[in-house]
């Protein structure tokens, strides 16, 4: 059993071997600082790509709540529709930002060159800036965008554009089932063209203006769905069972994370290969580090047996080989996380560019620019790991020290 006295003098050993050979301890330093940096970089990526996954999927569409009909979530009937509900009652509970209405409907959208199937959102263009970006999407057309007044003026993506062959000021007719079960086709003229982080939301998303969308589809004053943007995202699931306890009848109200499980379930999948990833960095530090150690016993070879035979009991030696390996990795930890502090600072503002991999970063619904962050528990995760990696990997090399016999010692070269 160490007493106080004696760990002091074992770590203060220590501490003095970690310099003894500079050239070895900086190998062992540089090892630990190379894998803290690309475990905590890797996870800053990872961060920063799964917020902007998640974030363009809120912001594009979903909002963080929305209130249904029952069932249209997964239908998409134009006749599942409701009168709105008070939306001052709504933006009065703690929590929510604002609110805005649409109608929704699928539709054929045809041109003289082609078709394509679509979904139809009618937006009231105000409040539709604030529960999302649409508008941020529409580039130096920014300034022409659907408004109140709008009557037959329709906001489609850049793909879609290409795919028909029109553009901004071009005829389309889009043709749809209104609300008794008629067919029924409208012309409209494109007012505008968007491009949005999300591959799939640009091939079937086109927009026009509510009142006109309730006009062709028959709805009245009636609507597909409200959406509701809250101050933070965490607050969703408070602010809907806020606004399901509103006695809202055979409405439902949804969840960012209930309207897309799959976005969920992605970043969960990014975050299981990503352990796996940084598994393989920590065994590699292991190794590098039991080496190392190893190198380092075989030089004190003698003074380890001269050691042992003036009576210092094995668990000093080895208390010893493990306070060097834990003062390497002190101060290899140190050194990693100002290193990547300093890289994810300069990268978190000047984002990297990922233009080249841009039609797979659009496909996950990410902008080719990735902001990379660093959380707290981030760096306090990585440091013990890495620490008791150097601790775990010390331990061999220690029991070896321990176990040499002074006659053997005595006799090495």
């Amino acid at each position: 059993m160490y007493k106080i006295g004696h760990i002091k003098i074992i770590l203060l050993i220590g501490w003095r071997n970690v310099f003894r050979n500079k050239r070895r301890s900086l190998i062992v330093a540089s090892s630990i600082v190379v894998g803290l940096v690309v475990m905590m970089f890797s996870m800053a990526i990872m961060n920063g790509f799964n917020r902007q996954m998640l974030e363009n999927t809120i912001n594009t569409s979903l909002g963080h709540v929305a209130i249904h009909k029952k069932g249209f979530f997964n239908d998409m009937n134009v006749t599942l529709s409701f009168v709105p509900v008070d939306s001052l009652t709504i933006q009065s509970i703690r929590g929510v930002a604002c609110t805005a209405s649409r109608v929704k409907f699928e539709a054929m959208i045809q041109s003289s060159r082609s078709s394509q199937g679509v979904l139809v959102m009618g937006i009231e263009p105000e409040k539709e800036k604030c529960v999302s970006n649409i508008y941020d999407y529409v580039g130096k057309d920014k300034r022409v965008y659907i408004t109140n007044n709008s009557n037959n003026d329709i906001l489609i993506s850049r793909s879609l554009s290409s795919k028909l062959g029109i553009g901004i000021g071009d005829k389309c007719v889009v043709m749809l089932q209104d609300s008794r079960g008629v067919l029924a086709a409208h012309a409209f003229i494109v007012k505008g063209l968007y491009q949005s982080p999300i591959e799939s939301f640009d091939k079937y998303v086109v927009y026009m203006g509510i009142r006109k969308a309730q006009e062709i589809t028959g709805l009245g004053n009636a609507i597909s769905e409200i959406i509701v943007r809250c101050t933070d995202k965490e607050f969703a699931g408070s602010v809907a069972a806020a606004i399901a306890s509103l006695n809202v009848g055979n409405l439902e109200v949804l969840t960012w994370k209930q309207m897309a499980p799959n976005i969920v379930q992605a970043i969960k999948l990014f975050d299981t290969m990503m352990y796996v990833f940084l598994a393989i960095i920590f065994i590699s530090i292991i190794f590098t580090i039991a080496n190392t150690m190893i190198m380092a016993i075989m030089e004190r070879y003698r003074e380890i047996g001269i050691m042992k035979s003036i009576g210092t009991q094995p668990s000093w030696i080895a208390g010893i080989v493990m306070a060097e390996a834990c003062g390497l990795g002190v101060l290899g930890v140190f050194a990693g996380i100002v290193i990547t502090y300093l890289l994810v600072a300069i990268t978190g503002t000047t984002g990297i560019n990922f233009a080249f991999y841009s039609e797979s970063m659009r496909v996950w619904g990410t902008g080719t620019t990735i902001y990379p962050f660093i959380t707290a528990t981030n760096s306090i995760m990585a440091t013990v790991i890495v620490l008791l990696n150097t601790i775990i990997a010390s331990l061999y090399p220690a029991y070896k020290a321990a176990k040499i016999k002074p006659i053997d010692a005595l006799h090495f070269i």
